[in-house]
């Protein structure tokens, strides 16, 4: 990827993907949006922790991985204007 993309590690068709889904998530993450946040997560973080079970026992590690994403999104858009 070019260091000139401000979306980076995304580009600007997966940053809106990644925008439009994360902000269809509410108090549930859908069981077929399981894959795509972890993975967009270990994407922005640099994480490399195995994605958890979609179980309670496991809904911290969903909520830091969304509100990580959430305030990636913010930040981009905030370094936009």
């Amino acid at each position: 990827m070019s260091i000139d993309n401000k979306y980076f590690p995304l580009n600007e068709v997966q940053f809106k993907e990644l925008k439009e889904r994360i902000g269809e998530v509410n108090m549930h993450l859908p069981d077929n949006m399981l894959g795509y946040v972890w993975n967009n997560f270990k994407l922005i973080s640099g994480s490399i922790e195995p994605q958890p079970c979609g179980c309670s026992s496991a809904s911290g590690h969903w909520i830091r991985a969304i509100t990580a994403l959430r305030n990636w999104i913010k930040e981009m858009e905030k370094n936009d204007i």
